[in-house]
């Protein structure tokens, strides 16, 4: 079977000859800018049902009605990677998501640091963001992203159980190609970066106290936040992620 070029992310229930009815931007982006028409096949999905192979059933002004054929991928659970990061300024805040999303992580946490200069985050537009990142990447889910929370709030009420690896462009501490993680398997665990302007020595003090973090230096260079931040993605999906699975995009038999 060739597989449909298209995806998009539903919030609707799935199941075999199921209707779902887009209305709005769904439908305008769906017919206007990718043009499709009454009988084109488009993959659909939702966190709750996986993923579908649907077909455009009706056109209607404002509207678009598919009806759902055969589940393709069953829901997975989603690796237990939380990306907590202090907001910054304008497009590098989507790109935080969009590659956030791209790279695996299944909670998005917004952290409100002493430099922080942007305190708020759009969620709707944030979360739209995601999705799309998740349409590209073939997940078949995407991030909660959640309401911004003070640096010490965040540690006061962190599971101990759950590690969290900062960057500490400090100096005090060691390398991330040394760092000392388990050597198999998947679990909970969190990344963190600092605003544009880097944590304060207070609040370096503060992320060294917990038993729960580890900080690491990111190199001799400063790198900006979104970098940092894609840069402990990789590290530690490297170790603790889904990385030794083989792509999602083309399963076994299957033809492009």
């Amino acid at each position: 079977m060739t597989k449909p070029r298209y995806r998009f992310a539903v919030d609707f229930p799935l199941a075999p000859n199921a209707r779902v009815s887009l209305g709005d931007n769904a439908a305008h982006y769906l017919t206007g800018v990718l043009r499709l028409q009454v009988g084109d096949q488009l993959l659909v999905f939702s966190k709750a049902d996986g993923e579908w192979l649907a077909s455009i059933e009706e056109i209607r002004k404002k509207e678009v009605v598919l009806v759902v054929g055969v589940c393709t991928r069953a829901p997975m659970p989603s690796l237990g990677f939380t990306v907590c990061f202090a907001p910054i300024k304008g497009g590098r805040l989507e790109t935080i998501i969009e590659k956030a999303t791209e790279l695996g992580a299944s909670v998005l946490q917004p952290v409100i640091t002493a430099r922080t200069i942007v305190d708020k985050v759009n969620l709707v537009r944030a979360e739209a963001i995601a999705r799309e990142a998740a349409e590209q990447c073939e997940r078949i889910d995407w991030p909660e992203i959640k309401e911004p929370v003070k640096l010490l709030k965040l540690l006061g009420e962190w599971p101990h159980a759950v590690p969290i690896v900062y960057g500490d462009e400090s100096g005090e501490s060691g390398s991330i190609k040394n760092f000392a993680v388990p050597a198999t398997g998947c679990y909970d665990w969190a990344i963190l970066t600092g605003p544009e302007g880097g944590f304060t020595p207070d609040e370096f003090a503060t992320l060294a106290r917990p038993k729960f973090t580890c900080g690491v230096s990111l190199g001799p260079r400063i790198l900006r936040a979104d970098t940092a931040i894609i840069t402990l993605c990789v590290a530690t999906m490297m170790t603790w992620g889904d990385w030794n699975e083989r792509p999602r995009f083309v399963a076994k038999g299957e033809t492009e």
